[in-house]
């Protein structure tokens, strides 16, 4: 799930004899894409209004906000259990001790999704279900439950797409060494990506290494005041911020060599992103040169940009030189690894135009009054979703890099009626008019390869306990039974036809 973007965002040998060997293992050798191919049909002359014949059509969800369990078979907390459980964190005090218990009921949440049509279902890993600590001793039957949901998705026919951090460290490493706070926990990572690719990897060949850098290092770790987010840190210096950055996107760097250095097979490497989209007001050969500008210098200057081109912005670093992170060689390098495909959690996007200032460009304000999507953040901008593609290519020279929509959605403010029915309109408007506009982005030749509308099933929305509801699946959280929303059928028949309905 996406949070409101920041306001911007002597070396030491991290990487151990395995990571090294990783490094090495990985630069020798040559992965293909499977993606190419989903990326080259998107320039076919396709029927107008539909998607290229093997669109990956899925859903999504986090390990803590649908598994539960926390405490069985091995399982140790994460900094979620413990951040949760403090007084005034979560609406109600709200934990994710049970969630959406899919730990027990992941068979018939595979059946939904048989069901609804989606051959692709987005999920992460647990990190505490599969090393308690962190590190060190592995959880044979945290292995087990992804080996059997693995399992139990494929006897439908879907593709697991398994992300490797959906905000949930170890606490046990938070203890150690205040976890992405430190250099340490880089390769930390790498070793945790290393085991679940040889572990896993007969049954999983599509990972994403972290989800929104931007969103856990904004929420978890705030400037002079307590964050709102695990792990709730409140720091002193922007730079401090800069740092917890640096960190993740050095360990998504670092996850990326090890996951094709170690895995048996195929290994297809994504991250998942809440990059901000900039939107012209007007569109005008002024105000598109204006988001352009936009895209790079302001927050993906930090975190995109690094990411597909292994160098941060150098007008970002203009703005920003006295709190930049510190860098130590071959640290851009290693960020900047090779990707499979690019994964977009969109929900929101900001209008810019053109200005006679030293940047070039305004970026508009919200006014009180303007749509959101039942979340104070969530203004609804559908034409993000396209010119978040777009500008990926034009401005960050990645125009043949398969991009795929990892979440979108929003909070349904609707209840059950009478007859049990949930008609959530308010998603079915929010995903039509979104999916418009990602149309449009194939119509124009752009390689988008697939859309996990954000989410599968209500479920834990972190701060807010269980007060909002993103879910495609209403769950009644007092007797786990799932019912499908209006949305549900609305989106299997969008799947069904293969276009918007």
């Amino acid at each position: 799930m996406n949070i409101p973007p920041p306001e911007n965002i002597s070396r030491r040998s991290f990487l151990g004899a395995a990571s090294v060997a990783t490094a090495v293992l990985a630069a020798a050798r040559a992965v293909p894409s499977a993606l190419a191919a989903p990326a080259a049909r998107v320039q076919e002359n396709l029927e107008p209004g539909t998607f290229p014949k093997d669109f990956w059509w899925g859903c999504a969800t986090a390990a803590y906000q649908v598994e539960g369990a926390t405490n069985e078979d091995g399982r140790a907390p994460s900094i979620w259990d413990t951040f949760s459980r403090e007084p005034g964190r979560t609406e109600n005090g709200d934990t994710g001790d049970v969630a959406s218990d899919q730990y027990h009921r992941y068979e018939e949440d595979a059946k939904l999704m048989a069901g609804l049509g989606v051959r692709h279902y987005r999920l992460s890993l647990s990190w505490s279900r599969i090393l308690p600590q962190g590190r060190g001793a592995v959880n044979e039957k945290g292995l087990d439950y992804y080996r059997r949901l693995a399992d139990a998705l494929a006897k439908h026919g879907i593709t697991p797409h398994a992300t490797l951090y959906h905000w949930d460290i170890p606490q046990a490493l938070q203890d150690r060494y205040a976890g992405w706070q430190s250099r340490e926990v880089v390769k930390d990572f790498g070793d945790y990506a290393t085991l679940v690719a040889k572990r896993l990897g007969d049954r999983i060949t599509h990972w994403m290494t972290l989800n929104e850098i931007a969103s856990f290092a904004c929420g978890g770790y705030a400037v002079g005041r307590t964050a709102h987010h695990a792990p709730g840190i409140a720091l002193k210096t922007k730079k401090e911020h800069r740092q917890v950055v640096h960190h993740a996107l050095l360990a998504h760097g670092t996850a990326c060599q090890a996951l094709r250095a170690a895995a048996p097979g195929a290994c297809h490497v994504a991250v998942a992103e809440n990059y901000t989209s900039y939107v012209p007001a007007i569109e005008t050969p002024e105000n598109i040169e204006a988001a352009r500008r936009a895209f790079t210098r302001e927050n993906n200057g930090a975190i995109l940009v690094p990411l597909l081109t292994g160098r941060y912005d150098e007008k970002w670093l203009e703005d920003h030189r006295a709190e930049a992170p510190d860098l130590a060689d071959g640290d851009e390098k290693l960020i900047g690894q090779p990707l499979d495909a690019l994964g977009f959690n969109c929900y929101s996007g900001q209008y810019v135009r053109a200005a006679d200032n030293p940047k070039g460009y305004d970026i508009l304000p919200t006014f009180e009054g303007y749509p959101k999507g039942n979340m104070p953040w969530l203004n609804i901008v559908p034409e993000s979703i396209y010119w978040g593609i777009r500008l990926v290519g034009e401005v960050a020279g990645q125009k043949s890099l398969p991009i795929f929509i990892s979440e979108n959605g929003c909070a349904d403010g609707c209840e059950p009626n009478a007859r049990g029915e949930v008609l959530d309109t308010d998603r079915v408007m929010y995903c039509r008019a979104y999916l418009r506009q990602l149309q449009r982005a194939i119509a124009e030749g752009y390689p988008v390869v697939g859309y996990f509308p954000w989410s599968l099933l209500d479920n834990f929305e972190w701060a807010c306990g269980y007060t909002k509801r993103f879910g495609l699946i209403r769950v009644d959280y007092k007797t786990q039974t799932r019912t499908p929303k209006l949305s549900y059928s609305w989106y299997k028949e969008v799947i069904r036809q293969n276009r918007v309905v």
